[in-house]
């Protein structure tokens, strides 16, 4: 059983969605950029459409613990939840930690893929000197 907590909030100038997957493997979020505000009739449609084509980060352990609810109380503490939202109107915290970390371990993927590449460019520029200088030197 999985579970979804999708969050529409403004940053910038851009709606953005925070969608947080809690499951078995653990506790994942991936954004998605909306533009415009999304009404509630796309957001349903996009999640129904595109859920599957979100790319969520790498799942990180959690300790979840289920309690089993009146239904009528769970449906209090969703509106509870959703009251609370539209009053921040900012992801939690924890998702935004997720984020964060996700974005510094993909910069320093990046960075260390950019220096490898630099570094193999500045190799094979200085065996060509090599080479040039080599053919400067025999004899004519």
């Amino acid at each position: 059983m999985a579970t979804v907590k999708a969050t529409i909030f403004f940053e910038k100038r851009l709606w953005v969605g925070a969608f947080e997957r809690i499951d078995k493997e653990g506790y994942a979020i991936a954004r998605h950029i909306f533009g415009k505000e999304p009404s509630d009739p796309e957001v349903h449609e996009f999640v129904l459409k595109s859920y599957h084509e979100l790319k969520f980060g790498k799942a990180k352990e959690i300790n979840i613990q289920i309690q089993r609810m009146n239904p009528k109380r769970a449906q209090r503490e969703v509106r509870r939840e959703m009251a609370r939202m539209k009053e921040t109107t900012q992801p939690s915290t924890q998702a935004q930690d997720y984020i964060r970390e996700e974005l510094e371990k993909n910069k320093k993927d990046k960075k260390s893929i950019s220096s490898a590449n630099k570094q193999a460019r500045k190799d094979d520029q200085f065996v060509l000197r090599q080479e040039k200088r080599k053919e400067k030197h025999r004899g004519h």
